[in-house]
């Protein structure tokens, strides 16, 4: 009994179509996938990126393998500090430690020093970058506390919003340019100018519709104001009373 009531408080098991929908889902969370059109796409286009990262992979590999059959030294050395091994430790090992004694090879020392300047100019970017980074959030706090206040969000729909902003920054840096990404980045590059003409259009048409409005009064389309109209007889019966059967009130002179 304890079994079954277990099992019936488990989520109900996802089919294979919720599973591939969730998956494009978190893949282009910009894009609906309401009909079969739409998901279709998103499925194709997902493989086809699947597809070419597994031939980049296999690419790769490939060459890493020739690189290892070539020289197994090399192999053997990559492989160690994959392994945990201590680089420096490593190359000594594989190349010996004449690849380290080159103080009386001027040629060699110059090409190192070279490389170290590179490598230290390298690192203090990176160290600024990061550091600059850190800064900037901080100083971004108040910013961001004011957004969430102006658009009522609170720290879940934030959170997913950056989401998608580092979506679709990813993709920008990557130089991942889909129609999805390019469509979304048109809209907020231009958001301010069809915003703009939207208004300036419902001014238009709101002046149009008054134009017609007054030019059917003016050609008697209308209905007339029964209010302010008075007929000719209005005089006439201006003395009929319902109290009298709608006939004319007597004045104290017809007595």
């Amino acid at each position: 009994m304890k079994n079954e009531n277990n099992e019936s408080m488990k989520a109900p098991r996802k089919n294979a179509r919720e599973l591939i929908v969730a998956k494009l889902a978190k893949r282009f969370p910009d894009r609906a996938l309401d009909n079969d059109d739409d998901f279709f796409d998103a499925l194709a286009e997902y493989d086809s990126r699947l597809c070419e990262r597994y031939e980049r992979l296999c690419n790769d590999q490939n060459k890493l393998a020739s690189l290892f059959v070539a020289n197994p030294k090399m192999g053997a050395f990559i492989s160690d500090v994959i392994g945990g091994e201590d680089p420096l430790i490593a190359c000594v090992r594989h190349f010996g430690k004449d690849i380290l004694e080159c103080a009386d090879d001027e040629d060699r020392m110059s090409q190192i020093r070279k490389e170290n300047d590179e490598f230290l100019e390298r690192m203090a970017r990176q160290r600024e970058t990061e550091k600059t980074m850190q800064e900037n959030l901080e100083h971004s706090q108040r910013a961001i506390a004011r957004f969430k206040e102006a658009k009522g969000m609170d720290d879940d729909d934030f959170e997913n919003f950056m989401g998608k902003v580092y979506h679709v920054c990813e993709h920008v840096f990557m130089g991942d340019f889909t129609p999805d990404v390019l469509e979304l980045l048109f809209k907020g590059i231009h958001y301010d100018n069809d915003l703009d003409c939207a208004e300036k259009a419902a001014i238009v048409k709101g002046r149009n519709e008054r134009i017609s409005l007054e030019k059917k009064q003016r050609e008697g389309d209308a209905m007339p104001d029964l209010r302010s109209s008075r007929s000719a007889g209005d005089d006439e019966d201006e003395d009929l009373t319902p109290a009298f059967g709608l006939r004319r009130r007597r004045s104290i002179w017809d007595l």
